[in-house]
């Protein structure tokens, strides 16, 4: 017996996606799924004045769409249009997020790789999915950089980044300015280690991700995305929380 209906299955899921994705799905949203998730069509018969469309009408009544692509996303508020120029929406990003993440299960022990090709230009995404999957967590980077701070605060729940003096007084600095154009609710905090090596995300559900490049090689590099096994997880979690509590806070800087 179902539970509930394929409709209704696919109402949470759009409702489970959007708000991983860090969203604040409306009503009014809301309700322009629910009742419209595909584009709206109109029944159509006989001759129409020639042509494929109309000979397919012929054969019998069919279901064309009655709103374009463009009015479609719009109507969804996917899209907006500023003039001439089409753009996301953070409601759009949202779902493009989702269809884009790699098919991996971090709530799963068995560690199944994900293969990162330069070649695909997905691959960014990809990684910041697996990132959103995690939750309030910590991101272990030893070369993080101020522009992937923006990705982390608009497209992740992570709340800290631990890097390391690798990344250069330089770059630093730039993060230092970056934090304090952010509002303080949506800051995460970035400490300063003497030395790292390696690249995790901790989640804080407690399951960890090894990550083998760091964020500002995803795409230039060939990598792979892992999740760890409950016990290695656990080790890793154990060492880099040690390492986050003897690092430096990186204070926010105004220019």
């Amino acid at each position: 017996m179902e539970i509930a209906s394929e409709e209704i299955h696919r109402l949470l899921f759009y409702v489970s996606a959007v708000n991983r994705r860090g969203h604040k799905l409306s009503i009014s949203e809301f309700e322009a799924y629910a009742k419209g998730p595909t584009r709206r069509t109109k029944t159509v018969s006989g001759v129409l004045g020639g042509g494929l469309a109309d000979l397919q009408a012929m054969m019998g009544s069919r279901k064309v769409p009655t709103e374009s692509h463009l009015e479609y996303l719009q109507r969804l508020g996917w899209v907006r249009g500023e003039g001439e120029i089409i753009k996301l929406t953070r409601l759009g990003k949202a779902i493009l997020d989702e269809m884009s993440s790699p098919a991996i299960d971090v709530q799963s022990d068995s560690a199944t790789e994900v293969l990162l090709d330069p070649s695909d230009p997905h691959a960014y995404v990809k990684v910041v999915g697996v990132l959103s999957e995690l939750g309030d967590g910590l991101l272990v980077d030893p070369y993080f950089r101020y522009d992937q701070l923006e990705t982390i605060v608009d497209h992740t729940q992570i709340r800290r980044v631990l890097t390391s003096k690798k990344t250069g007084n330089s770059a630093l600095s730039q993060i230092q300015f970056a934090l304090a154009v952010i509002d303080e609710g949506q800051r995460p905090e970035i400490r300063v280690a003497e030395s790292l090596h390696d690249r995790f995300a901790i989640g804080d559900n407690g399951h960890v991700v090894a990550i083998g490049t760091s964020l500002n090689s995803v795409g230039r590099n060939h990598s792979v995305v892992m999740p760890l096994s409950e016990t290695a997880g656990k080790g890793v979690s154990a060492v880099y929380e040690d390492l986050w509590g003897g690092a430096t806070v990186l204070s926010p800087k105004s220019q």
